[in-house]
């Protein structure tokens, strides 16, 4: 566990590079698939990630019981060889306290926690439940800006949390480059900031010296054990390298198209809606273990399928990502 007093500056020499955050794995009758967490893990570190999130996606879906058993089961399978943060939010500000808890106990390194989606309706009420939180813990915590809390924090408020000793980083998820260039003027030289989208990875690097993108989906779907596009331009970027960084951003846009075209539900304003049926899906395309999403949320059908299959291949990338594949069947 990362103790408040240190843990502005381990964000700042730690958390850099492709940290992502899996979906749950479900087992065909619904059940938490602990060997599929497991698997996912591997996959994962395979595809370069450096450090590595769980507990996100379907909390809603998930007793307080599975969400805990979760967070041992992938912290016990990541074995300290990345960084580790856990996902704690709760529209109960005690659930929330006690998941955090829990996550110091298991061994995590830090949390994620966005503000609850009904009490914190102001900017000060989200000032004020931060502050709460931060006060009973010890364990960094990181900050999630995010449509699906209700509110999105300003970057004055974001700057006001900075001062809390235990946050230390932000994952500024709202698709607006314009807010995380504001924070990253006013707090910059405090918090560890991402925008949580693969597309303005490359500019916020060249510009801003921005080292980390946090909990993005395409770690693991735009990347694979075989084949890490994204690695690739960002380790290029973060080295000055901006022309051969820019080429390799580019050569991605047919898929990154349609990752892209997934998340639009998730840019709804008053609505968002994480894609997790699509999501899912896609996993289980690249080897990893999804399952079925829980009810009430529906699964795809059989044509839904066939036409993401369709759009996927059309990138021209599944050759590349699977090389392995092409020589099976050869």
């Amino acid at each position: 566990m990362i103790h408040k007093k240190e843990a502005k500056e381990w964000a700042r020499a730690t958390m850099k590079g492709l940290w992502t955050s899996p979906m749950f794995p479900f087992t065909q009758d619904f059940k938490l698939d602990e060997a599929g967490m497991r698997h996912n893990v591997e996959y994962i570190i395979q595809s370069k990630a450096d450090g590595i999130g769980f507990g996100f996606s379907e909390p809603w879906a998930c007793s307080l019981a599975e969400r805990k058993r979760a967070m041992e089961v992938s912290i016990d399978a990541i074995k300290r060889r990345v960084p580790t943060y856990l996902h704690c939010t709760d529209h109960s500000v005690e659930e929330t306290l006690n998941l955090v808890r829990h996550a110091q106990d298991v061994g995590a390194d830090a949390v994620m926690i966005w503000p609850p989606y009904e009490w914190a309706k102001t900017q000060q009420m989200v000032i004020d439940y931060y502050e709460y939180v931060a006060s009973k813990v010890d364990i960094a915590i990181i900050l999630y800006n995010t449509w699906h809390s209700g509110i999105v924090m300003t970057p004055e408020t974001i700057a006001h949390l900075a001062k809390i000793p235990n946050v230390c980083a932000v994952k500024d998820a709202i698709n607006d480059v314009a807010h995380t260039v504001r924070c990253i003027e006013l707090c910059g030289d405090q918090l560890v900031f991402s925008t949580g989208v693969e597309e303005h990875l490359l500019a916020v690097t060249l510009h801003f010296n921005v080292q980390l993108l946090l909990g993005s989906t395409s770690v693991f779907l735009l990347q694979t054990p075989h084949c890490q596009p994204i690695k690739e331009y960002f380790d290029l970027a973060r080295t000055g390298k901006a022309a051969e960084a820019s080429r390799k951003y580019y050569e991605m846009q047919p898929l990154r198209n349609v990752w892209n075209g997934i998340y639009q539900s998730l840019w709804n304003k008053k609505g968002a809606l994480h894609p997790l049926p699509l999501i899912k899906y896609w996993m289980e395309l690249n080897g990893m273990r999804a399952g079925p999403v829980r009810p009430p949320m529906h699964n795809l059908t059989e044509q839904d399928k066939a036409e993401f299959r369709e759009r996927l291949e059309a990138s021209g990338w599944m050759e590349r990502l699977h090389p392995q594949r092409q020589k099976k069947a050869s």
